[in-house]
């Protein structure tokens, strides 16, 4: 074509095509002169043919019809100069540019092919291009799309499913060379509070900074993601000194939440919950793995601060065994496998002043099941809420059957509340609904707090004790001295009973700190003329040292164990 341009005497040459496409390639929709790019042979940039009016006019023309199937030519002068014009498939144009004389039609119908031979290669060079850039584009797409979907977009760390392939890996490279490792899970401690007191920005911050912690202290060989919320995961490999190299490991882990994080200058300090767990040729897969790590953790929140613990085979055991406890509870309501015994209070002869009632468990299966083990699984799921109203309501029906007996001095009962029944919205609502129920007075019930549950909100539990000592109810501090701030919180609180832990009661004989703190809660009482019952009462030793320092009311099994509600009531009537 450059031969062509020489020998004819052509001053340029300019071909125009389309830079917008939409939907497949070259199919022009909508095109306008604005849309056409420009090259130039030689390249000019001064001369802009396009802008001439009656050029301008000939594109409009072509672009508008729907379709050109033959090559359509036409002659233009402006100001001296011949512009032909060629245009092709109603979207592509080809101008030569002579400064005196036009090309006769003989060398028009000449160069007519040439000139289309031109536009198919450029056009095939073009589709070519674009089919490079659009396959290069799908790959860097789906590069991306691979990289979110095994990554954590906020950290940029390995996510559940890259670490659950990686475990995976790693155990079947165990059962070919009979190696072992390890994973060590690590859990967050309070994050939520965190989210939920400084805000959600500030808890992406932390959990950035904790990444950046972590990935320093990792090698090239162990794998470091974000397996969920605020639950970190390093996977290590196969080591020949294999516990030598955990232990190593943890302690730096462990240095990662020794000093704390600073966010907006706001300094915030973070513990952590590790579980450790082994791996190996005999391992099921990776989600069995991490579920035993994650049981570890779980171990690891019991204790205070950053700490770990390794998976040990019970554990699993033990989560069986919580999941089938919670499952039955809630058929046991309905199956009275549920029932009320009765520990009876005393004073200082002997007679009987009141009785603490409590819950217990036959399961039809699993025999006897401890409170101790039931309640902490109710308070966790929240199914204590129920089990209390059901409590509530059988406090009730022991009040209805004790107004018939022919007792000498009036009988209160008590009964525990749990921290979130307490707190709950409607907690008066719903109790006063199960009394006016059963025709009992509310001063015959006298309600059982925890320190501890007091303390969580203490405005609160001001304000609820104050709207149920109107109500008529009694309310009592339980486990006395085992909270934190028992002398600074209880002028505040509205009770009219404290009951001395049974862990000072039975070494109070035996212990001189014993029988200070014990003489300090009598102190205490007298002073804010609040009753007091000392529980956990097991010798007669135990029963003259607290007789010798002022104690009159006692609960214990020296003078008598939980017993049926029928046994309590014989014992009552006789």
């Amino acid at each position: 074509m450059e031969t062509c341009i020489r020998r004819l005497s052509v001053r340029a040459a300019y071909l125009y095509m389309p830079t917008k496409y939409t939907g497949a390639l070259f199919s022009a929709n909508e095109i306008t002169c604005n849309d056409l790019g420009r090259i130039c042979m030689p390249n000019i940039t001064a001369c802009f043919p396009e802008q001439v009016p009656a050029i301008k006019a000939f594109f409009t023309e072509i672009l508008s019809e729907p379709s050109v199937e033959h090559v359509v030519t036409k002659h233009v002068v402006y100001q001296g100069t011949y512009y032909h014009l060629f245009a092709f498939t109603a979207h592509t144009f080809f101008v030569l540019e002579r400064n005196h004389t036009p090309l006769p039609q003989l060398v028009i119908n000449a160069i007519t092919p040439a000139v289309e031979d031109l536009f198919y290669v450029c056009r095939a060079s073009l589709q070519h291009s674009q089919v490079v850039s659009e396959v290069e584009r799908r790959k860097q797409a789906e590069q991306q799309l691979t990289f979110i979907a095994f990554h954590d977009q906020l950290t940029g760390l390995p996510n559940r499913t890259h670490l659950i392939n990686e475990l995976n890996q790693h155990i079947e490279l165990c059962q070919h060379h009979e190696l072992s490792g390890a994973i060590i899970y690590i859990d967050l401690d309070s994050f939520r509070d965190i989210n939920d007191s400084l805000g959600h920005l500030v808890g992406d911050e932390l959990l950035c900074q904790v990444a950046q912690r972590l990935q320093k202290i990792c090698l090239e060989q162990e794998v470091l993601g974000r397996f969920s919320g605020n639950a970190f995961v390093i996977l290590c490999p196969s080591q020949l000194n294999l516990p030598q190299y955990l232990e190593l490991l943890l302690r730096k882990v462990h240095q990662c939440f020794s000093s704390n994080y600073l966010i907006d200058d706001r300094s915030i300090d973070v513990n952590a919950s590790i579980g450790v767990t082994y791996f190996s040729a005999s391992s099921c897969d990776a989600y069995t793995v991490y579920m035993q790590a994650d049981l570890a953790m779980s171990k690891a929140k019991v204790s205070t601060g950053t700490s770990s613990v390794f998976y040990q085979q019970d554990m699993e055991k033990q989560t069986r065994r919580r999941y089938l406890l919670d499952t039955d509870m809630r058929k046991a309501l309905t199956q009275q496998d549920f029932f009320m015994v009765a520990q009876p209070q005393v004073n200082q002869l002997g007679e009987i002043i009141g009785a603490e009632l409590l819950i217990r468990w036959q399961h039809s299966q699993l025999g006897f099941i401890s409170p101790d083990e039931f309640i902490g699984i109710a308070e966790k799921t929240g199914f204590i809420i129920p089990l209390g109203e059901w409590i509530f309501e059988q406090a009730c029906l022991c009040i209805t059957s004790l107004q018939t007996l022919p007792l000498k001095n009036p009988i209160k009962l008590a009964i525990n509340v749990s921290a979130k029944q307490f707190y709950q919205v409607d907690f008066i609502e719903r109790i006063s609904v199960i009394i006016n129920k059963h025709h009992i007075k509310v001063s015959d019930i006298e309600l059982e707090l925890t320190e501890s549950a007091m303390l969580e909100d203490i405005d609160l539990a001001v304000a609820k004790i104050t709207a149920l000592k109107q109500i008529g109810f009694e309310l009592s501090i339980d486990d006395f001295g085992t909270g934190y701030s028992s002398l600074s919180y209880l002028k505040h609180l509205p009770v009219d009973k404290i009951k001395i832990d049974r862990s000072f009661v039975s070494l109070i004989d035996k212990r001189d700190d014993s029988r200070a703190i014990v003489e300090a809660t009598m102190l205490i009482a007298r002073t804010f003329k609040l009753g007091l019952i000392a529980e956990g009462v097991e010798t007669q030793a135990e029963v003259d040292t607290l007789i010798g320092i002022g104690c009159h009311a006692f609960q214990g099994y020296f003078f008598h164990k939980p017993m049926p509600i029928d046994d309590f009531f014989n014992l009552l009537a006789n």
